[in-house]
């Protein structure tokens, strides 16, 4: 501990001195040393130095670009990852001549070469697919994969990386969180091609540090290495270089028994040229709340609901006294005025900011980049804020056949929620209340202090910010990856790589003793157990390695690469959470001051270790480029499994044919590119518990024997526990033709050996194992469209669109599932279940909503109308009558948009869409139907409900009753009817980016390669078929951000 402490201060003393208001200083002392560092040619020379920067069609400094000397062709160089390059001539006439692969050749005079725009050819067929393990040239790969570049993600966002795939490619599903909206501290789920595995075991749900990944999560590569959401998620955007998606079984089957859910590649930034350069980059962001999706009733409103309700009416004189005079003292504040608009209470505008300081050294054989971040986004409700400080050294070696690399980089991140609870906790409160006094002024109960003749105190959720309540995590990540390539002879080439990682968590939640949540512990007993305080740690560690070798060769019109590999791994990760309670006042935020653990609680935790090791081949060849095929098998054991099926082997075979290389279609020159694809491949899956397959004990913790503690069997060992596998069949085409790109893939992918609970006789002690059983099969298609409306040496402008197919089907799996689909039933007929139940039935979704038919509301009685199976219609709910009434996740998904640039000037808009699926309206049902009359409604109460008989409405009548089992009156809640399923479209303007690349003229006096200003908005609006609310804990935000970007 005391090396993360040590770190932390210091790092702490880097963060007041960098980004105390000084990031100037920095970007002045870069200006300096760029003065400084200007290379003077003597006159006797006679040799003219000539500088300048090349730009893509999009604005953005290319690199690699090849620049030589007319009048002497073995003259040359090449511009490095800034865009620029420097070259000496004899006369400001003579020529310089510039060429890259893909894009049109140029040729200009060198006092005209200070800034070239490279006009791209109709496509590139030399660019390449970053597989992580090795790189192939994209015109002879027959998997299905898509490959975005830095400045395309960072044309739909600068938020997170996470956020800008959501936007380019609706291939990775990434739903709202309808409960955590935009809480920057919570992690989003992804899926791709569809949900083939069952939910996520909850047993580690209660942790922050939770290291387990989401069963149908895609697995993530960065710089060769796994790696977490989490960490992605807070990676600074300017490291990265290009992010490739893998998607069918020729493209991901490389990673074989994790790759089922697909693969994302993560490449940051390499090292190229001999020039020294430092970039820094900054933003400004605002987030915004967005409650648009809430309609709630004002003072007048509620108060009428209320009385219509009869909550102000009693048989009793007394008592109707009494309700006589809260209802009169009610209304009389809300004709005074009061008319408390909770929703804004615990919310702010957010300010973030980003920084980015990127410097490169050396020269060709020694390159160093020190990259350092800070990132501060704050969030929409008061005192929620999530900061990362990142830093980064970059170190590349060549020497002859040689190459040496290390990234090192270390990640501190501090996360704080809200102080002022949940947003519901707002939401629910009545317009009547009162959230301060005369004076401004906090106070501790929103009513029952005044003499209204109020029965109960109500307690102000925003006290519990201003007493000292905190929930606060950090956690300190520290990575080093070393590489070491040879290249013995041309085309052969080995790669050794090794990765280590370790992070350590803490989090701590403390509730001070007049916390809201301890109103009603009044008694003598419970008084003592006042306050509350959770303390949880984790940790966990990463070490891999690996060695490839592969050859790549072409003999004549044959060509061939092959490559072999062997892996092995290790990962483990521990985390405990304790829990206390009993805090003598508010300020003693330390669970050592506690008075006990928490009643019925000890300590908790988890832990797991598991090792892995693999052997990959794959070899792929072509004939002229014209046919193609490859072939990849890999081999793994993994301790995660059953003894008896520790190992696993997965394969895929590719096949491809390029047409526009055959000669009958050589003369067609608007046809520069036909590609047909196909492959099939077995890949697997262990996104799951580490302890499914092994016996686990618990001990009795609060008894002992002599000294010695017992133990008993928690959990049942499954020696034959297998992968999850899945089997994917893919065919596509690629075309090009005029100035338009399209993508087509169809894909079927069959899922089998799923992992779940499963019953089995309580004879043994027991009531279910971990097992593998099912198949599921995820059927669709993608379609990417890209063209090119216009384009001249003064911009672009380009229109773009994708849609996404997918359909879910259960094949074989309720026979296996008829006991749990039983105990779902029994939940469902439970009288207090008011959300749908998730069950599973061959033929069907995984994600069906299972809802009881529903003739609407009754215009005599105003009770709901239910149609049994055989078509009879009744008043009683019964479960036995549920049936599949839609599928939650949309079958069609899609994006569509455009960006374009004019002497500098760029725009590019995104927009998102989904359809053809059906959503569960828990607003008109929590809202409307089943709510607490005590506080706030849906305005659609007062509007919509049924009064009196002949009322023809969507909502039943206001209060609705039944006797329990015990005799005791209940309120009836509203179930689950399709009278709540309701059909989901949705259009969403995602993103809109504006910038400004200044022209080198301007800035090359300053001594600057590249000066651009950029403006962002994300989330801006959204249109959808149904009415409900979003961000239920946290609210949805907008989000807008002002960005610089400065090259010295």
């Amino acid at each position: 501990m005391g090396f993360f402490e040590n770190f932390k201060s210091v790092q702490t003393n880097f963060l007041k001195r960098i980004w105390g208001g000084k990031c100037l200083i920095i970007i002045l002392l870069a200006f300096v040393a760029q003065v400084l560092s200007v290379e003077v040619v003597s006159a006797q020379q006679r040799s003219i130095r000539v500088n300048g920067i090349v730009l893509d069609e999009k604005g953005d400094p290319m690199s690699g670009v090849a620049v030589v000397y007319a009048n002497d062709k073995a003259s040359g160089t090449t511009t490095n990852v800034r865009g620029t390059y420097a070259l000496f001539v004899n006369s400001v006439k003579d020529s310089l001549e510039f060429s890259f692969l893909g894009y049109k050749k140029q040729v200009v005079i060198a006092r005209d070469a200070a800034l070239i725009r490279m006009q791209p050819e109709d496509f590139d067929l030399d660019e390449v697919v970053v597989t992580g393990i090795y790189t192939r040239k994209a015109e002879s790969y027959t998997g299905a994969s898509a490959t975005m570049s830095k400045a395309e993600l960072t044309r739909v966002g600068n938020q997170n990386v996470l956020q800008s795939l959501k936007n380019l490619d609706p291939t990775i599903y990434m739903p709202d969180n309808m409960t955590m909206g935009s809480d920057p501290n919570s992690t989003p789920n992804l899926s791709m091609r569809g949900t083939s595995s069952f939910p996520a075991d909850e047993s580690a749900a209660s942790f922050k540090s939770n290291y387990q990944n989401q069963p149908n999560q895609p697995l993530f590569i960065l710089d060769g290495f796994e790696t977490s959401v989490e960490t992605v998620m807070d990676m600074d955007m300017n490291r990265v270089e290009s992010l490739t998606i893998l998607k069918d079984a020729a493209a991901k089957a490389l990673y074989g028994t994790k790759a089922a859910n697909g693969v994302i590649v993560i490449e940051t930034k390499r090292l190229h040229g001999n020039e020294q350069r430092i970039t820094y980059t900054g933003s400004l962001s605002l987030e915004m709340p967005d409650l648009t999706s809430y309609d709630l009733c004002n003072a007048f409103e509620k108060l009428e609901v209320e009385r219509l309700d009869g909550v102000y009416t009693s048989y009793s004189p007394e008592e109707q006294n009494r309700l006589t005079n809260l209802y009169n003292a009610r209304k009389k504040l809300a004709l005074e005025g009061l008319d408390t608009y909770w929703l804004s209470k615990p919310l702010r505008t957010g300010v973030g900011q980003k920084h980015n300081i990127a410097v490169e050294l050396g020269n060709e054989s020694l390159r160093v980049m020190l990259d350092a971040s800070y990132n501060q986004t704050s969030g929409v409700m008061k005192g929620s804020d999530r900061t990362n400080f990142q830093g980064n050294v970059n170190v590349s070696y060549r020497t002859k056949n040689l190459t040496f690399r290390n990234i090192t980089s270390v990640i501190s991140n501090k996360s704080e929620d809200s102080p002022w609870g949940s947003f519901g906790d707002y939401v629910r409160m009545n317009p009547f209340w009162q959230a301060t006094d005369a004076n401004g002024n906090i106070l501790r109960w929103a009513e029952g202090e005044m003499s209204n003749g109020s029965a109960q105190k109500i307690p102000n959720p925003m006290y519990d910010a201003v007493i000292g309540t905190s929930f606060t995590s950090n956690y300190l990540r520290f990575t080093n990856n070393f590489y070491v390539e040879w290249t013995p002879m041309e085309g052969l080439k080995a790669t050794g790589r090794v990765g280590i990682s370790q992070q350590n968590d803490n989090a701590d939640n403390f509730y001070p003793s007049t916390h809201s949540m301890f109103a009603s512990y009044t008694s003598a007993n419970m008084i003592d157990r006042r306050g509350k305080y959770i303390l949880e740690n984790g940790k966990s560690s990463q070490l891999s390695a690996d060695l490839n070798v592969n050859y790549n060769k072409t003999f004549g019109k044959h060509s061939i690469f092959t490559n072999v590999g062997a892996f092995v791994s290790e990962s483990k990760y521990q985390m405990y959470q304790h829990t206390a309670e009993g805090f003598p006042n508010n300020n003693l935020a330390d669970i050592t001051f506690a008075r006990q653990y928490a009643e019925g609680s000890t300590p908790i935790g988890m832990s797991s270790l598991n090792r892995e090791i693999s052997f990959l081949g794959s070899v792929a060849y072509d004939y002229e480029n014209r046919y193609l095929a490859e072939a990849t098998y890999r081999t793994s054991a993994s301790s995660l499994y059953g003894k008896d099926n520790r190992w696993a082997s997965n394969y895929s075979l590719g096949v491809g044919w390029n047409l526009h290389n055959e000669h009958f279609m050589k003369d067609i020159e608007w046809f520069k590119q036909f590609k047909v694809r196909g492959s099939l491949g077995l890949t697997g899956n262990n996104n799951f518990n580490t302890n499914s397959a092994i016996a686990t004990y618990k001990y009795y913790t609060g008894l002992n024997y002599q000294g010695q503690t017992g133990a008993y069997l928690a959990q049942l060992a499954n020696n034959q526990l297998r992968w999850e596998q899945k089997m994917d069949y893919n065919v596509g085409v690629d075309l090009r033709l005029f100035g338009l790109g399209l993508s087509f893939d169809y894909y079927v992918s069959d899922t089998e050996n799923m992992l779940t609970d499963i019953t089995i006789p309580t004879s043994t002690g027991f009531s279910t194992v971990k097992d593998n059983l099912g198949k599921v099969r995820n059927t669709g298609y993608e379609i990417k469209a890209n063209y090119n409306l216009w384009q001249n040496k003064d911009g672009f402008f380009n229109i773009y669109g994708t849609l996404v197919h997918n359909k879910n089907e259960i094949i074989r799996l309720s026979d296996s599932m008829k006991a749990y689909n039983d105990a779902m039933l029994k939940t469902a007929a439970n009288k207090g279940t008011s959300t749908p139940v998730l069950m599973y039935q061959d033929g069907l979704s995984m994600n069906t909503i299972w809802a009881v038919p529903s003739a609407g509301i009754d215009p005599m009685t105003g009770q709901e109308i239910y149609i049994k199976k055989d078509g009879t219609q009744t008043y009683t709910y019964d479960s036995a009558d549920l049936i599949a009434a839609g599928d939650s996740d949309p079958k069609y998904r899609g994006n569509f948009g455009f960006t374009g640039e004019y002497k500098g000037i760029g725009v590019s808009a995104t927009f998102n869409f989904l359809t053809d699926c059906e959503m569960y309206n828990y607003t008109l049902v929590n809202r409307v139907e089943n709510i607490d009359i005590n506080y706030n409604v849906d305005r659609r109460v007062l509007l919509g409900r049924w009064q009196k008989p002949g009322d023809i409405v969507q909502f039943k009548r206001l209060t609705s009753t039944y006797n329990d089992e015990e005799g005791r009156t209940q309120n009836e809640v509203t179930r689950a009817t399709t009278r709540f399923v309701q059909k989901r479209s949705e259009l969403s303007f995602s993103s809109l980016s504006v910038y400004y690349e200044f022209p080198y003229k301007l800035i090359k006096p300053m001594h600057m390669e590249r000066l651009r200003l950029q403006f962002y908005m994300n989330d801006i609006a959204q249109w959808s078929s149904i009415k409900i609310e979003r961000g239920l804990s946290y609210p949805f935000a907008r989000n807008m951000s002002f960005s610089l970007t400065a090259t010295f």
